[in-house]
């Protein structure tokens, strides 16, 4: 998001320590000046939080997992003017590894519910759920397609593409389309592989997946550093440059550098500096 000289800065909001322990650390990277800064903490140390969405010049922050595998329903908002924390209203469970996405002013979060096996053991649904910052609520609208875990995903043109899935049912190719204007979920174009616990952003109408994990028909699975492209035009997939370095568990973020939109990759289970991405 840009700051009050307009240039682009990145927010690295929590996560989880080589060590094991969830940090509420917040780092924030100036893409012109290739420094970071160390902001206000969560208010919560978490890692596999449900993402991060911006309305109103605001970072809002859900869910997560604490270091007593405790799954947490606060909604935290971060004032970047101000430097600090406020919490609004919780969540109505407690949710983790989500993925959150921003459409009319609203905050669209798609989770795992508060029990670890319903969502992995038994291939249960996520939950979609919609928060309206003008009136401080939470709406359930609906469950998500099969085989949906791990999410990755964004908004392209007022719909909510999400894929993602590491169930042991599912191939993980799934790919699903949710559309705020009919409350329903439609299958587009499956993913070439199976893919999951990479980075989704989208940038010039194109979802991004980047890094995670891949499965193979033979059941193995491999840790990857290609990233893909979905065009909803076509409803077609593209193979674009890959990273130098694997890099599962990562972030990603849409940021403007020189005039020029880019992806910055941060973060991911195996230390690294952060890369850029010129389409």
């Amino acid at each position: 998001m840009p700051n009050g000289s307009g240039q682009s800065i990145l927010y690295a909001i929590g996560g989880r320590a080589l060590t094991g322990g969830s940090l509420g650390k917040v780092q924030a990277y100036n893409v012109a000046t290739n420094t970071w800064t160390t902001k206000a903490s969560l208010p919560i140390a978490a890692y596999l939080t449900n993402g991060a969405g911006v309305i109103g010049g605001k970072i809002y922050v859900s869910g997560g997992v604490t270091r007593d595998k405790f799954f947490r329903r606060e909604l935290h908002v971060y004032d970047p003017a101000t430097n600090a924390w406020t919490r609004k209203r919780d969540m109505p469970d407690g949710t983790w590894g989500g993925v959150t996405g921003v459409s009319g002013e609203k905050l669209y979060v798609l989770t795992c519910g508060d029990r670890e096996e319903d969502c992995y053991v038994n291939s249960g649904p996520l939950f979609l759920y919609r928060y309206d910052p003008a009136t401080d609520q939470w709406t359930f609208l609906s469950f998500s397609p099969p085989q949906t875990r791990h999410p990755m995903g964004g908004f392209i043109g007022g719909r909510f593409y999400v894929t993602g899935d590491d169930t042991p049912t599912g191939d993980g190719t799934a790919f699903h389309v949710y559309d705020p204007a009919t409350n329903q979920w439609t299958p587009k174009a499956p993913l070439p592989r199976g893919r999951w616990s990479g980075a989704g952003v989208t940038l010039g109408a194109k979802l991004y997946v980047i890094g995670g994990s891949e499965r193979y028909p033979d059941g193995s699975e491999r840790q990857v550093r290609s990233m893909i492209a979905y065009d909803p035009a076509s409803d077609t997939w593209s193979a674009k440059a890959s990273m130098p370095t694997v890099r599962p568990g990562l972030a990603a973020s849409r940021v403007v550098f020189e005039g020029q939109p880019r992806i910055e990759v941060v973060g991911g289970s195996r230390p690294g500096n952060n890369i850029q991405y010129t389409p």
